[in-house]
């Protein structure tokens, strides 16, 4: 995504360019997705480093497409 195409959204953690039609990560936890706060993530690693901040207690990443356009 470094080659001026344009993103859907970015990485909640490391701001990474998430592309349209690309996979990508959402946590399970419902307060993580809430229309106001929506978190998304570009790996799964990105999803796990968001875990010790918000202490989820039972979560698992949700493998998910973006928009086409």
């Amino acid at each position: 995504m470094t080659d001026g195409t344009a993103a859907w959204n970015k990485c909640s953690v490391c701001k990474t360019p998430i592309g349209f039609g690309v996979k990508y990560y959402k946590c399970s936890v419902s307060t993580c997705n809430t229309t106001r706060f929506q978190l998304q993530f570009c790996s799964v690693d990105c999803w796990d480093a968001h875990l010790p901040v918000q202490r989820h207690r039972s979560a698992h990443a949700s493998e998910v497409v973006a928009p086409k356009s």
